[in-house]
């Protein structure tokens, strides 16, 4: 095993058995550090983890750790590190990520101790491993995805969403079961826990067999089990509940079924629904359309005819499509029948047209009606306007991220910017760049001629800036005489110079027609991500030191 300079002359310091340490190690990245001077040695493992040779990192340092580090994880790793030098704790021990050559990041498992310590008391040589558990890192955040995914649907299904499994040997219980379980049949999670047989008991006694053979069926078969059946709740009495869910086979031999149960008493009623809604048809504001599950409508509101401008008879027999803008992905309305399907319901903002053609948001909630059979009958759709709702909305985005003169995005709206770009450039290891342009002069047009002149000369500023940039690019007004430039997927030094080139002749051009007694002129810095930083703060600081120096220049020529 292939280690980097100074292996020799620090094996025979510390007097460490460095063979029997590799064998104890393994595939693990062995690392010696001198804590007071930063020197470091590393073995090729150390290396070929993060995906280099260690031929490629030399010459190494302490500060090879600190640049492939995730900067959030120092700051744990030094209060880890100072614990384990004061005496608290016996060995260092840290998870931190790493940058791979290919740009993904990796998780390690940082182990290690003080080998040796000076006549004052202090850490000199300090011996560490890395292993490598990006595997059981990437397994973790997926655990916690689908348990962030199964709170989602706890909070939003009208049911109760369940873990239930049969074991092998015919046992049967809930190792999750939502707080709602209790809506549906009248027990705690905690009672069902260990064991199914409290649900199995509250099943009307003429539903209880073709459910059991539903389930077995499910299970052998690994299919889908749906059913809706009659519940003996202990206080609401007889309710209908449907379930359904999808088993999984474990290689134990047991089977898990994740899914949902929920209360269809209503459903099941529709007749009786239906009734009542066509009593309020002629009273409620908000538009009220019914179709059949293919969908075809078979009956609207006078709400409905108000809002959209379509009477009943244009639209009966109709697909509620025709009455879509066209202004959502395909992807939107798959999603939005997945959910309706699944869940029963589905309720969110969704452009449509009126009969003149006319474009309108509304605010849309999408229910389905179930026959006694559990099979959907009906779809009920309700929607409002939202027109001066959403114009508000947009009215108060501009004014919340925009500036006020030039209409360009203000600093907050670049920040928002920058760390969508930061976030998704990180994840997809795309590039990008920022150029930090800064007037110089400009306070003389300002003093010689006025604010409102100088007002005139930002608004000609910013338009000949916008000029020089592409459709995708974004131009930011941060401060009275800055401007930020940001230029998605480019983050090449040279082309960003002939982009910030331009920008300073378009700058001094527009500025020739006033006549100053120092001509106003721009100064202008580059950052590229991720070189010059990751994250917006770090950008835009890289920027505006580069920019000032080009300042400084300017002031000091003859001319500035």
């Amino acid at each position: 095993m292939a280690f980097s300079e100074g292996y020799d002359a620090i094996k025979s310091q510390l007097g460490l058995d460095i063979a029997q340490l590799i064998l104890d190690s393994g595939d693990a990245g062995i690392w010696l550090w001198n804590v007071q001077t930063g020197e470091t040695i590393f073995n090729d493992k150390w290396a070929d983890i993060i995906g280099y040779t260690l031929q490629e990192l030399l010459p190494v340092s302490i500060e090879t750790w600190l640049s492939f580090a995730h900067p959030d994880d120092l700051s744990k790793s030094e209060r880890l590190l100072n614990a384990h030098f004061k005496g608290d704790s016996k060995r260092y021990i840290c998870e931190a990520r790493m940058k791979h050559k290919q740009g993904h990041w990796v998780k390690v498992l940082d182990k290690g101790q003080v080998q040796s310590w000076d006549e004052n008391g202090n850490p000199e040589w300090m011996l560490g491993v890395h292993i490598d558990i990006t595997e059981q890192w990437l397994k973790e955040r997926e655990i916690e995805f689908l348990h962030a995914k199964l709170q989602k649907f706890t909070d939003n299904l009208p049911g109760f969403v369940y873990q239930y499994v049969v074991e092998k040997d015919g046992t049967a219980y809930f190792p999750f079961a939502s707080s709602k379980v209790f809506n549906i049949y009248g027990c705690t999670a905690d009672d069902i826990k260990n064991s199914a047989d409290l649900i199995m008991q509250t099943i009307h006694p003429d539903d209880l067999e073709r459910v059991v053979k539903s389930i077995e069926k499910s299970r052998v078969e690994l299919c889908e089990w749906h059913e809706v059946y009659r519940v003996n709740h202990p206080t609401k009495g007889v309710i209908w509940v449907e379930g359904k869910s999808s088993p999984i086979a474990r290689a134990n031999g047991s089977v898990e079924w994740n899914g949902y149960s929920e209360d269809v008493t209503e459903e099941v009623k529709s007749n009786e629904k239906i009734q009542l809604l066509t009593a309020v048809f002629s009273t409620t504001s908000r538009g009220i359309l019914i179709t059949t599950p293919e969908p075809k409508i078979v009956d609207v509101n006078p709400a409905f005819e108000q809002i959209t401008g379509f009477c009943k008879e244009e639209v009966l027999d109709k697909n509620p499509s025709i009455l879509s803008a066209k202004q959502q992905p395909t992807e939107f309305f798959e999603l939005m029948w997945e959910r309706l399907i699944h869940n029963g319901r589905w309720q969110g903002e969704i452009w449509n047209k009126r009969k003149t053609g006319e474009v309108f948001p509304e605010l849309l909630t999408i229910d389905a009606m179930y026959d006694e059979h559990g099979q959907v009958s009906h779809y009920i759709g309700a929607f409002d306007d939202i027109s001066q709702a959403v114009e508000k909305r947009q009215l108060l985005d501009e004014l919340v991220n925009q500036d006020p003169l030039t209409k360009l995005l203000n600093r907050r709206g670049l920040d928002i910017q920058l760390h969508s770009f930061s976030h998704h450039a990180a994840n997809e290891g795309n590039q990008f760049s920022l150029i930090y342009v800064d007037l110089d002069n400009f306070k003389l047009v300002n003093d010689t001629f006025g604010h409102e002149q100088g007002d005139n000369l930002l608004l000609e500023i910013s338009e000949q800036l916008s000029l020089q940039l592409r459709d995708k690019d974004i131009l930011a007004r941060i401060g009275g005489d800055e401007f930020v430039i940001v230029l998605p997927t480019l983050a090449k030094l040279s082309v960003c110079q002939d982009i910030a080139g331009r920008c300073q002749k378009a700058v001094e051009g527009v500025a020739k027609r006033y006549a100053t007694k120092v001509p106003v002129s721009a100064s202008f810095g580059i950052a590229l991500y991720p070189e010059d930083g990751k994250n917006a703060k770090e950008l835009l600081a890289t920027a505006d030191e580069q920019m000032y120096k080009m300042k400084l220049k300017h002031k000091a020529s003859p001319l500035g």
